[in-house]
């Protein structure tokens, strides 16, 4: 019995380790819960008093605004006018907060709305919203009051107009919670006021001071494109000016904009060359939307920049807006546009991401470039077209969907004539023709089926 003592002591010393471990870790997880605990309860008492502080901060705006007079209840440079700044900081209890007043005009639907409503400046809606930083910040929470405001007596006018802005997607839906900008200097007080649209993308201002073509408006939202008005100093004829209030009349104005989207192109050597990467290849992208037209009555268009890829001939341009765009190479560059793929004027949808190859070709003197589609736009493989001229007779395919110049035969070293062309297609009908090149010449051609 003696020779086993030892062994029974370590057995006894093994299972105290391992109950002490056992309580260590029931400690650690128990303490953990209670740090976590403990900390939550600081983090949710921080913000409950902010929370509170900020209540009373919007309770005192609402109820120093109620003191009012009536004609006094607007914005520093807001719709309606008045004394009370749009945004201000006040410090309380150690936190900064953020106060923002939002003051508009309501036109009540009891009397009628505008137009019908010639008068429609029924009462004021305040909005008051107060955010806070810190260690429980609540910026994308804040604390909001809106108070309706009513004269004594009957509506009476405001001296001004009604503005009335619609703002719509591609597809003519309306945006809603838009950002919409205002400024117009040239009334007095000036005009420097910041909304959102509503959820059937209206803003509507009654109230408007008068003023003739000095309303400067623009429109955007996180994601989305920009529209606005342009002044004569940065488009000589703007297709949508500053905007005129007229007293007593509405003056609608309307913007699209839509989810940006993202552009890949590749520069690429032409067929006879194999296709092989073009690198620092500079090129212009131009879109069809234009914002007016210049003093000689061309069009000022939109987007229209010029953009390089890089030594592996690729670029990739983020924040693109929707439209229709066109390839263009400088006339300096030496190069031609031998074909495309998607074929040009690419359509870019709102939020897409498209890849879009481009070939080229040394530039030559006199150079066409053919594309052949089907009646629904789409382009055709493999058709045969033969180019003659005299003693001149070259034939050549239009290239595969997988190509840069997918529907797309380009013919260069040509002679400023009518050249005889024939293009023939297994399931369409011949095309016979003349084709006149002068310069670079793109001739599209759609088939008609057997």
């Amino acid at each position: 019995m003696i020779t086993f003592l030892p062994k029974m002591r370590s057995l006894v010393r093994g299972q105290t380790l391992l109950s002490l471990l056992l309580a260590m870790a029931v400690f650690a997880i128990l303490g953990h819960a209670i740090f976590t605990l403990t900390t939550s309860s600081f983090s949710l008492i921080g913000f409950t008093r902010a929370r509170i502080a900020a209540r009373h901060l919007a309770q005192e705006k609402i109820e120093l605004i109620r003191n009012l007079a009536f004609d006094d209840v607007g914005t520093q440079g807001g719709i309606p006018v008045g004394p009370l700044v749009q945004s201000e900081s006040i410090e309380r209890n150690g936190l900064v907060y953020s106060v923002k007043t939002s003051i508009v005009y309501v036109d009540d639907p009891f009397d009628g709305v505008t137009p019908a409503d010639l008068l429609p400046t029924d009462y004021k809606r305040v909005r008051i919203d107060v955010s806070w930083q810190g260690q429980a910040s609540s910026s994308k929470n804040p604390v909001v009051l809106v108070s309706d405001i009513a004269p004594k007596g009957i509506e009476t006018t405001a001296g001004g107009g009604t503005l009335s802005i619609l703002v719509f997607d591609a597809n003519a839906l309306p945006v809603a919670q838009a950002d919409i900008h205002i400024e117009a200097t040239e009334v007095n007080p000036p005009v420097d006021l910041d909304l959102q649209t509503s959820d059937t993308g209206y803003v509507v201002l009654p109230g408007a001071p008068e003023c003739i073509s000095c309303y400067d408006i623009s429109v955007t939202k996180a994601g989305f494109s920009t529209d606005r008005t342009y002044t004569t100093a940065e488009v000589a004829n703007p297709s949508k000016p500053p905007i005129s209030i007229i007293e007593g009349e509405l003056t609608e104005i309307s913007f699209a904009i839509d989810k940006l989207s993202t552009l890949n192109l590749a520069s690429v050597s032409d067929r006879e060359s194999g296709f092989n990467p073009l690198g620092n290849i500079t090129f212009q992208l131009r879109g069809d939307k234009i914002t007016g037209t210049d003093s000689d009555d061309f069009p000022v268009y939109k987007i229209d920049k010029q953009f390089t890829t890089d030594a592996g001939g690729n670029i990739i341009i983020t924040n693109v807006e929707w439209d229709n765009y066109t390839l263009i190479m400088p006339g300096a560059s030496g190069w031609d546009i031998s074909g495309t793929n998607p074929l040009v004027p690419l359509q870019l949808l709102p939020d897409t991401s498209v890849g879009w190859k481009f070939a080229l070709a040394n530039q030559t003197p006199h150079r066409l470039l053919i594309s052949f589609t089907d009646s629904s736009q789409t382009p055709i493989a493999s058709v045969s077209a033969t180019l003659s001229f005299g003693n001149y007779q070259e034939t050549k395919l239009s290239g595969a969907s997988s190509d840069p110049d997918f529907g797309q035969a380009f013919f260069f070293d040509l002679q400023d004539k009518n050249h005889d062309l024939e293009a023939t297609a297994s399931g369409y009908q011949n095309v016979n023709t003349k084709v006149k090149v002068d310069g670079y010449t793109e001739e599209d051609f759609i088939l008609q089926p057997e």
